[in-house]
């Protein structure tokens, strides 16, 4: 690895200490920059503490979640009954969607994985603005701003939530340290499964806020961790996107960089 700038942070969250020791890769940033685009990747290693980032600047500054709201969404569900269980059916009224695998009835699993932003529309309609609230406080998720409409305060609304913000989030996900039942959290792990191997096990979602313009781009995402044997690696990329075309980006370039400290995985 080239030269790097060495930052020590210790982030408060939920009264638990996240403290990694965040780490600037020159290496990195020239690879994002050779991509002719602009992004942060944050990936974080369990057992020490380290943390490398393309651009702390960037890492810590807030965006709309878009898509990566539905963990945060399926967990509160869960928790306030407005998801009945993981086997609940949440069911096709039948009418045209934008992406035609909404066109179906979905479980929560399913919803997640297709990315089915009616089905959590409807959830954080029966969650109700009070609850939703209080939830994303308690989880210390982004700005924790619902202004927008509580069915698309994440799409187009006002919550914001940084890279490291994410990871905050996803490690207390990963150790069920979040302020829900310990329950919840695996039947949310469990849906988030994205890769399964002989080696590793990959939680993922990914997002999109739709693509803006030059002047003001839309946001993609791609959160979420890594099991292995021997060690749990976290990670959090987002991009500015301006044109559809970019979107495979949101998982080619993380891979790639991953590929740098020796982690290849295939999703």
């Amino acid at each position: 690895m080239n030269r790097v700038c060495l930052i020590f942070l210790t982030l408060i969250y939920s009264g638990s200490s996240f403290s990694f020791e965040l780490v600037q890769s020159d290496e990195w940033s020239s690879l994002i920059r050779s991509e002719s685009i602009e992004g942060v990747f944050v990936f974080c290693k369990e057992s020490n503490n380290l943390c490398i980032t393309n651009d702390i600047v960037r890492a810590k500054t807030e965006y709309i979640p878009a898509s990566t709201f539905k963990i945060a969404n399926s967990l509160i569900g869960l928790e306030t009954g407005a998801i009945k269980n993981e086997f609940q059916i949440f069911k096709w009224d039948g009418k045209p969607r934008r992406i035609k695998s909404w066109e179906q009835d979905l479980t929560l699993r399913g919803a997640i994985q297709y990315s089915a932003v009616p089905v959590f529309q409807q959830i954080a309609r029966r969650v109700g603005e009070t609850k939703m609230q209080k939830y994303l406080k308690a989880f210390d998720y982004g700005n924790a701003n619902i202004q927008g409409g509580i069915d698309k305060f994440w799409l187009e609304g006002e919550l914001k939530i940084s890279a490291f913000n994410q990871i905050s989030f996803i490690e207390k996900l990963s150790k069920n340290n979040l302020p829900v039942s310990k329950q919840h959290q695996l039947i949310v792990k469990s849906a988030l499964i994205t890769e399964a191997t002989s080696s590793y096990l990959v939680h993922s979602k990914t997002g999109f806020s739709g693509t803006g313009t030059k002047e003001k781009p839309g946001v993609g995402w791609w959160v979420g961790w890594i099991e292995s044997e021997t060690e749990t690696y976290y990670f959090a990329f987002n991009m500015d996107i301006s044109n559809e075309e970019l979107l495979p980006y949101r998982k080619s370039i993380p891979k790639k960089l991953m590929e740098t400290m020796g982690l290849t995985i295939g999703v």
